[in-house]
């Protein structure tokens, strides 16, 4: 939710897209996991391009999608054409205490430095009775994306580039609401294959706005790093391997 993500806004969602249907199985499996009725007002921070987002505005949800990134929501509205959408700051929304059955929070707490404003504001905007959601794409952690990550972060440790712990930052924010919580469902809410290749990690990755932050000097040496490291490894970075994905969800009642 920040706005370095105006940079990659119109090549975000084309990276990473989700196959047909997950977005409304995504949508599915909150509405039986948490036993609310539709339509609900739907809050969603760090809404994006609406990826996920749209499913709920197809649905007829009474939905708001809130992003630092104006470039991203004008991009959400050019693929949606309905539903409400307001450029905030996650840890300061401009909403009335309990005014959601349903709060997203999307891929938003991987390394989020600032995750507790974030869940404080999310606690402040659920009715009673309301859930917060945190959902995320796992893939294998012996996948390709997974050993280029790893690479990726070590090259970046040896620049001088801090270390992010993505895992370690989510599994907080999650124990944090689950202190808070009444009840906590996890739910698995789709699995997909896909063919991956190292060319297509790093397209992706040259599009992430974290690293999009970083001098480009040093963006493009850690690219020429790790695609060195990838041809040593793979052969070639255009040969595809098959890896499993899911989304989760962790669902948070109050």
């Amino acid at each position: 939710m920040t706005p370095s993500f105006d940079t990659v806004a119109s090549s975000f969602e084309r990276l990473r897209a989700f196959p047909s249907g997950v977005p409304e199985a995504i949508r599915s499996a909150i509405y039986v996991a948490a036993q609310i009725s539709s339509p609900a007002n739907v809050l969603d921070l760090g809404a994006g391009t609406g990826r996920i987002g749209r499913s709920f505005v197809s649905a007829g949800d009474l939905y708001i999608g809130v992003d630092m990134s104006l470039a991203m929501l004008r991009e959400f509205q050019a693929n949606a054409g309905s539903g409400f959408l307001v450029q905030a700051d996650g840890g300061q929304l401009p909403f009335r205490k309990g005014a959601f059955d349903v709060v997203l929070l999307m891929h938003v707490l991987n390394g989020a430095s600032d995750w507790r404003e974030i869940l404080s504001e999310s606690r402040r905007m659920v009715r009673r009775g309301g859930i917060i959601v945190v959902g995320h794409t796992q893939g294998p952690e012996s996948g390709i994306d997974g050993q280029l990550k790893r690479q990726l972060n070590s090259i970046l440790q040896e620049m001088g580039i801090p270390r992010r712990r993505p895992q370690e930052s989510r599994g907080e924010a999650l124990d944090w609401l689950d202190s808070f919580a009444a009840r906590h469902v996890y739910s698995q809410a789709a699995s997909w294959k896909v063919s991956v290749s190292a060319r297509e990690f790093l397209e992706r990755h040259r599009s992430g706005a974290r690293f999009a932050e970083l001098p480009a000097s040093i963006q493009e040496l850690a690219i020429q790093k790790l695609t060195a490291w990838a041809e040593r490894m793979f052969g070639s970075l255009d040969t595809g391997f098959d890896e499993q994905r899911s989304f989760d969800l962790d669902i948070f009642e109050f």
